[in-house]
Order: structure tokens, then sequence, then C-alpha cells
């Protein structure tokens, strides 16, 4: 059965993707890369566990940033108080590194990637659209920049299969993530350091 709805969200795409192209011009073709790149989500996550998150903030920009993990260790909480509006395009730098050893670990995945711009486009079917969609769902984080001044809250932070890339695996992993304004001499806003256990079956 589900090598039967495989192939036919392939052919669906395919087609789309083929009436999509005509009568368009070559601009577009990057889009249709990132409407290909679903089929690189792996849709068979059994569970991701948060062990541990470690965060540090920048005090010119942020007056208190908090992350806390639920007794199942299922979901994540965050409380953010912004000290004053961020005016410039905001940035986010992660990579996932999968643990090879007791101390060691080995990179696998990063992405840099302008935040407001891709709030700015709304949804999409990029794995960072997936991220944020993910995050801001129960939330009250605005969905646009600037980013006022205020208290914010992002709650019960859950991974879903969307989330994770086909090429993961399972095992012990560590996300490295930094919130930084490019235009500001990359000055850092938050950085968080998510241990986490994936399970995929």
């Amino acid at each position: 059965m589900i090598v039967i709805q495989r192939a036919l969200l392939f052919g669906l795409m395919v087609c789309s993707a083929w009436r999509f192209l005509e009568g368009h011009k070559v601009r577009y073709i990057t889009q249709v890369y990132n409407y290909f790149l679903l089929l690189t989500i792996l849709q068979s996550l059994n569970y991701l566990l948060f062990r541990k998150i470690t965060t540090e903030c920048n005090s010119k920009y942020i007056s208190l940033y908090e992350v806390g993990i639920s007794e199942d260790r299922y979901t994540i909480n965050f409380t953010l108080h912004i000290a004053r509006d961020i005016s410039s395009d905001v940035w986010l730098r992660a990579s996932i590194a999968q643990r090879v050893s007791k101390n060691s670990y080995r990179d696998i995945f990063t992405y840099d990637v302008n935040l407001c711009q891709v709030m700015g486009r709304g949804k999409g079917k990029s794995l960072i659209n997936y991220w944020l969609d993910n995050i801001l769902r129960q939330s009250n984080m605005p969905r646009s920049c600037p980013l006022k001044e205020g208290n914010y809250y992002m709650s019960n932070i859950r991974s879903e299969k969307e989330t994770i890339p086909r090429f993961i695996r399972s095992g012990s992993f560590r996300i490295d993530s930094n919130i930084y304004v490019r235009d500001w001499h990359n000055d850092n806003l938050t950085n968080t350091v998510f241990y986490v256990e994936i399970k995929m079956k």
C-alpha cells in the first residue's frame, strides 16, 4: 500500500510540474525543484526525544531566553523577551550532526537562511517552511519582520514527520541553531543546542 501511495504521489507531482512549466519562464525552475524536494521527506518518523538543550542570548537584544523540556521529552516550550525592535532581517544558521562516538559528532547538514524572506513568502514546500510552521503554530511570535520588542512564547513544540530529512537515520544528534542579524555585523541574538534521540521506523 505504501509503495502504491508513493507511486501515485510521484505521478501527481510530475503532472502538476509539467502543467506548471508550460507557458512559464525559466526562472520558475527553482520552484519546481523545491516541489520535487518533497520526495526527500521521509514519512516514517517513530519518535524524537529531546535529551538536553543549552541556550545563550545576546543581552543587548534579548533580556530573557528559556527553553524547557516536557517530562516525557517529546515536546519543548520557549520563552523569549526581545528587549528592542529588530529592524533588520533575521537569519538562521542551523546544523545537524550525528554522534559517532561518546564525545564526537559528524556534521551531516547545514542550513543558512534569511528567516524574514521565508516568512514573507508565506507557506512553501521547503524543509525550512515545515520547521517554521511547526514552531510558530502554537506561538505568539510574529510571522513577518521586523521583530518588535515584547514577550513571546512557543508552546508544545514537537517534531513531526515532515520536519525530518530523508537522509536522517536512527541515532543521537546535536542540532546547533544560531539566530543572528547579518546586517549588524552578524550579531547573535540566540544560540541554542539541542541534543536529541531520533528513532525511525
